[in-house]
């Protein structure tokens, strides 16, 4: 039998030489679709590709650069190898790979790898994106409590063919900062660091949906200076640019040669869905507060498990 750690991860069977805690586990006997390597990487490869100052690229490969930390080499969506700096830890490691790596590896499959959350609904899953530090993950641990189900914490992958968009889940944690901790009285849950040196925790969710599902909408997150909640429908033409602009690691398009498919999955997906922005007012807002206006707008009530 094969040595290593085995997870099942965006509907793949990953095989993995360091362990990568929180992600479901796999059949070790399955065929193995991903393969996770620590070894060296030569310092010249790929010398003529694309440049830019932490990560270089030609179709099918992308080789990222964490300083400090290492460097990945993402090759063909089925490999990435981990070549390991002096002093650097398990948990920064794991923290580049489940993050940027995935994100490239999930490209070379043709799978957009949506920089949102999601939970799922009745009717499909609703995803949630918006800038750093819009309030995403307060949200999500808002909607969790309210009793939804998660798919993804950070990074969605969805898939989009002529029958439309699927959504396709992560793990079953969510990733908060301390300040998130605190907003929803989660502070003395069990909780792993994400690396050391970030105030961001790993903290597990008892209701995750492991299975795809069709996207029935995405949420844009905002915030304004006024009073209350806002909502209003994003319409067609802002749709693209809206959705393009949260694809995890974009310029990695650029350089895997995938802009043209990039740019045609995300129109798809603009016309497959309903979106709409809410609006979240710079005092007073609560996660209680705007899971709420998001349970109201897509009428999910009835389908709800409240947290006791």
């Amino acid at each position: 039998m094969t040595q290593g750690h085995f997870y099942r991860h965006y509907g793949f069977t990953l095989r993995s030489d360091l362990a990568l805690p929180h992600l479901l586990p796999g059949d070790v006997v399955a065929p193995v679709d991903i393969e996770i390597r620590l070894g060296p990487i030569a310092d010249d490869r790929l010398a003529e590709a694309m440049h830019f100052r932490n990560w270089r690229a030609e179709p099918g490969e992308i080789l990222f650069h964490a300083f400090g930390i290492g460097r990945l080499l993402i090759a063909g969506g089925t490999s990435i190898t981990v070549d390991r700096e002096a002093g650097a830890t398990d948990a920064a490691l794991v923290s580049i790979i489940l993050g940027t790596g995935i994100s490239a590896l999930l490209m070379q499959r043709r799978i957009l790898p949506m920089h949102a959350c999601s939970i799922a609904s009745d009717s499909g899953a609703i995803l949630v994106i918006g800038r750093s530090g819009a309030g995403k993950s307060t949200l999500l641990g808002g909607l969790m409590a309210a009793g939804c189900t998660m798919l993804a914490d950070d990074v969605t992958g969805v898939t989009v063919d002529d029958a439309g968009a699927t959504a396709i889940p992560a793990f079953p944690a969510m990733r908060l900062w301390t300040d998130s901790l605190s907003l929803l009285d989660r502070d003395d849950d069990d909780k792993i660091q994400v690396r050391e040196d970030i105030e961001k925790y790993y903290v597990a969710v008892d209701r995750f949906r492991k299975d795809p599902m069709p996207v029935r909408a995405v949420v844009l997150l905002q915030s304004h200076s006024g009073t209350g909640v806002l909502t209003r429908p994003v319409l067609m033409g802002n749709r693209v640019e809206a959705l393009a602009r949260y694809v995890h690691r974009k310029k990695f398009l650029r350089g895997l040669g995938l802009q043209p498919w990039g740019f045609h999955a995300v129109v798809k997906l603009a016309g497959s869905i309903d979106m709409v922005a809410i609006g979240r007012p710079a005092t007073g807002a609560t996660p209680a507060g705007m899971a709420d206006a998001v349970i109201e707008y897509f009428g999910l009530s009835p389908a709800l498990q409240p947290t006791p």
